[in-house]
């Protein structure tokens, strides 16, 4: 419990999104489109801001905008159909499901912001205040928050930057609360709706395409794993969901071994295969 203590954010906010290795050396200029989009892992290590609680370290999370830019730059346009439906935000009643699926709505909520669905984010900040008030998470996430995202739904900008300020307060909550595990389930959700998000996307461009997205991701991945590994006393709920991950970790590190096209395939079928579990209850 120590390891997950000290290090659980540490790297593991990129987690949620997609990390390009292969742009790292974009410009960082804080204009939308080169808003930290291409960190690599070294970059990521250099930047990381900690802010000291007690014995707690926590980790201020990157902008959890990543793979909604790294699609955008393969040209592909919106695709509603790909997001999870937030009218079943209600439908979940664990906090192990709450987590996951906030992870899940978070991600779309900031997919629809950057291609300005204004209507599809309102129906998103709906359906995240569901599970903030389900998670308990309220002292993370205020009215005022809620309210600043509805007032700049306009300012595509400064909208992305709220949400990435409401992802990093609930992540970071969750981790002082000693509630580690919703705190990765979360990560966990957030980190496979990218990933689905990219490789049904995917299909539209080049079988290459999936190979750089798994290897370019597998850094990113193996820390969330190995942070759902450190975890003590699992609840019942939680073992599939960690059986699951552990599936896909062994496919992704035989994948980036030997990337044939059956292996990438079946690392995108455990992906659609975890999603598919995630959103239900």
């Amino acid at each position: 419990m120590s390891y997950i203590r000290s290090s659980i954010f540490v790297l593991i906010g990129a987690s949620c999104m997609i990390l390009s290795q292969s742009c790292s050396t974009c410009s960082r200029q804080q204009t939308l489109e080169n808003i930290v989009v291409d960190l690599d892992l070294a970059d990521l290590a250099a930047d990381s801001v900690y802010v000291n609680m007690g014995r707690e370290v926590l980790y201020a999370l990157p902008n959890p905008i990543k793979v909604s830019m790294l699609i955008k730059k393969w040209g592909v346009g919106f695709q509603s159909a790909l997001l999870h439906d937030p009218a079943k935000a209600s439908g979940y009643l664990t906090k192990k499901n709450m987590a996951v699926n906030f992870g899940i709505y978070i991600t779309d909520l900031t997919t629809a912001g950057l291609y300005e669905q204004t209507q599809t984010v309102l129906r998103y900040k709906q359906a995240l205040q569901q599970l903030v008030e389900g998670l308990g998470l309220q002292a993370a996430v205020d009215q005022k928050m809620m309210k600043q995202l509805e007032d700049n739904i306009n300012n595509r900008n400064e909208m992305l930057r709220i949400i990435s300020e409401t992802y990093s307060s609930c992540t970071a909550f969750l981790q002082a609360e000693d509630r580690h595990l919703y705190a990765l389930a979360m990560l966990s959700g957030g980190w496979i709706e990218g990933m689905y998000i990219a490789a049904s996307t995917i299909d539209q461009k080049s079988e290459n395409l999936l190979k750089q997205l798994i290897a370019d991701n597998k850094p990113t991945f193996d820390l969330l794993w190995q942070a759902l590994s450190d975890l003590d006393n699992v609840p019942e709920d939680a073992v599939i969901l960690l059986s699951q991950m552990s599936d896909l970790a062994t496919l992704m590190n035989v994948a980036t071994d030997n990337a044939t096209p059956e292996m990438t395939a079946k690392v995108k079928n455990q992906i659609l295969l975890l999603r598919s579990n995630f959103i239900k209850e």
